[in-house]
């Protein structure tokens, strides 16, 4: 083992080579490879970067990260005349025309869980925990808070403290199962693998979305058309009720939109006929839930069904707004997105941070990180003075 005064006897280049590999084991690259303590699979796909991630929630980044692909797995085989299908995604006879847009969807997130050496391999992603854009801030008791957010519609995720509070997959499915009270009732079973779920839905070349605009069809008549497209996909809203921001006229006059986070604006948004068909379709926390749903249905073996919402009298739903505010908002800001623009204060996309970053927080138990910054520092000087 190298003593302090050895290691200070090294050429200046070498010992920031040294350092910066000390830093980058464990306590923040995220790459499978580089890190001694994970028992996980040899994914094609790794997890970059950790600005600001100690050695636990890396840790716990990269559970959630393994059992998101389990939710997925479970997700494959859509029954369209099933229960959750219909809950969450709408009608056949209403949403066949995006069936195949919502399986490939499915079907692209759930190759996340290919080993190295597979033909299809998914963009490596990106992660922190620095907060760049104080998203994690946004919100408050009321309206709920992000547990993480995307940047950019790329393979680019921050995660909030509120994270690293949620149960592994397996805790969350025993403790709500276990629960006669709870364990009918979707909401129950969130956990760090759904709120992954919902995040690489947002990732551009996984989770697309239908884009319907108007436009000028024949300049001479003046006619208008609609077409449609597809982009990345964020999240959709409730249509058809009311506005709660106030119309003052003035350039504060901005929608209050009710954006679907949770299971009960989730189920609103494929059932109610205010709705375009491909709003669920839409939705990112809706495949997150469905493929939930459907993890449950294989390892429980019943579906939770709850909350069940009724349609038959839909202007008692669209005038609702107790039943529009949802769930407890423990897993989102219900008021914003949960996706941030991307731009030149955060790198491209899935761009690796250098071994050496010295952003990397180091686990908090831990002194030797802040030695090695000492050292780095001093090999630094004696390279200026030679």
């Amino acid at each position: 083992m190298l003593s302090l005064q050895s290691l200070l006897s090294l050429p200046s280049f070498l010992v920031a080579t040294l350092v910066g590999h000390a830093l980058a084991v464990p306590n923040g690259f995220i790459d499978s490879d580089k890190n001694g303590d994970n028992n996980g699979p040899d994914l094609a796909a790794v997890l970059t970067g950790g600005e600001r991630c100690n050695g636990d929630e890396i840790r716990s980044i990269r559970e959630g990260f393994y059992e998101m692909n389990e939710l997925f797995q479970a997700a494959l085989q859509m029954d369209w005349d099933g229960d959750a299908e219909r809950d969450y995604f709408g009608r056949p006879d209403r949403v066949m025309n995006f069936t195949d847009m919502v399986e490939s969807n499915i079907l692209r997130a759930s190759q996340y869980s290919n080993l190295k050496g597979s033909l299809t391999r998914n963009p490596d992603i990106h992660v922190r925990c620095d907060d760049p854009y104080n998203k994690c801030r946004e919100g408050n008791k009321k309206d709920g808070s992000h547990v993480a957010y995307n940047i950019g519609n790329e393979p680019h995720i921050v995660f909030c403290n509120e994270y690293f509070e949620l149960d592994p997959l397996g805790k969350a499915m025993n403790d709500a199962s276990n629960d006669a009270s709870e364990s009918m009732e979707l909401m129950e079973y969130y956990n760090r693998a759904t709120a992954w779920a919902r995040q690489v839905m947002h990732i551009a070349g996984i989770g697309e979305a239908i884009v319907e605009e108007v436009v000028l069809r024949n300049y001479t008549s003046g006619s208008w058309t609609t077409r449609m497209y597809r982009a990345p996909m964020n999240t959709s809203y409730l249509a058809g009720v009311p506005n709660e921001h106030p119309d003052t006229g003035g350039p504060n006059d901005i929608e209050a939109l009710k954006y679907a986070y949770g299971a009960t604006r989730a189920k609103l948004v494929a059932g109610l006929s205010t709705q375009e068909p491909y709003d669920a379709p839409n939705n990112a926390d809706t495949y997150a839930l469905y493929a939930q749903a459907r993890y449950i249905i294989q390892e429980k073996g019943f579906y939770p069904s709850m909350p069940q919402i009724a349609f038959n009298n839909e202007l008692g739903l669209l005038t609702n707004q107790e039943l529009q505010e949802g769930e407890k908002k423990e897993y989102a800001c219900f008021n914003t997105l949960d996706v941030a623009p991307s731009n030149s204060k955060t790198n491209a996309i899935g761009a690796p941070i250098s071994s050496s970053a010295l952003v990397l927080r180091p686990n908090r138990d831990s002194a030797s990180g802040y030695i090695l910054l000492g050292v780095i520092s001093y090999s630094f000087a004696l390279s200026l003075i030679g």
